[in-house]
């Protein structure tokens, strides 16, 4: 017995040729893709304009000219000069009132000319007129029965008064042991009230304030330190074994 198929419709065959028809050119699209793509250079996938965007450097742009502002030296800043600083001014000496004549005083009582200077910067401000309420005359203020202690009686002389008052620092300095604070208070209130406080600065309101305003303007000068000298010779103590004139006894 022979099996029978059924009659292909007409529609059937024309969907067929469609088919084949898209199938011929998707593959020739691809065809043409292959052979376009093959002929652009490496870099021709991306091609989009966008300016931010690195353009590779070519021949062209490699050798564009520079302009005037890299080229022209006036289109730049002057290089900084340094100017080395000038040398300081020496510092100018220092010229007070009646130097010659405290310099003369102090050296011939044995004290600082210095010393002399800030009491006198104290006590009347270099003026020779001042006159105290309690008495005191002159540059340095001194008291006429100080004055007599020194043999001097005519105040109201530059050299005399400084000789006095110069004189009287003298005597302090040795009275007090060298202790400046006592002797300019001893100077201003008397050496009598400095015993009277057992050697201290007695507690007066001008005396207090007296003391440390010489103190912060004297100005000592100072002095080189010695020079040491060597020498052979050897020195014992006396009585010892050592001693050169117990030696002699021993001969």
């Amino acid at each position: 017995m022979t099996e029978k198929r059924p009659a292909a419709s007409p529609g059937s065959g024309r969907a067929s040729c469609t088919l084949v028809a898209l199938l011929a050119s998707l593959l020739c699209f691809q065809s043409q893709a292959q052979d376009h793509a093959s002929t652009q250079p490496a870099n021709a996938a991306d091609a989009t304009t966008t300016p931010y965007r690195l353009v590779a450097a070519t021949g062209e742009n490699r050798a564009r000219p520079l302009e005037p502002y890299q080229v022209e030296a006036g289109y730049r800043l002057p290089a900084a000069r340094v100017e080395p600083l000038p040398p300081p001014a020496p510092a100018a000496a220092v010229v007070r009132p009646f130097e010659d004549e405290v310099s003369i005083a102090a050296r011939e009582a044995g004290v600082e000319a210095e010393l002399v200077h800030a009491v006198i910067e104290v006590e009347s401000a270099y003026r020779p007129g001042a006159v105290s309420p309690k008495g005191a005359v002159g540059l340095m203020q001194v008291m006429p029965g100080t004055a007599q202690r020194y043999g001097v009686t005519n105040l109201a002389s530059v050299p005399d008064n400084l000789r006095a008052g110069s004189r009287h620092l003298r005597t302090l300095i040795e009275m007090f042991g060298h202790r400046l604070d006592l002797v300019l208070a001893a100077y201003n209130a008397g050496e009598g009230a400095v015993r009277k406080y057992n050697n201290a600065i007695p507690p007066y309101r001008e005396t207090r304030e007296y003391v440390p305003a010489v103190l912060k303007r004297y100005k000592p000068v100072a002095l080189p330190e010695p020079v040491l000298k060597l020498s052979n010779e050897r020195e014992y103590m006396p009585g010892t074994r050592l001693d050169p004139a117990a030696l002699q006894l021993l001969k």
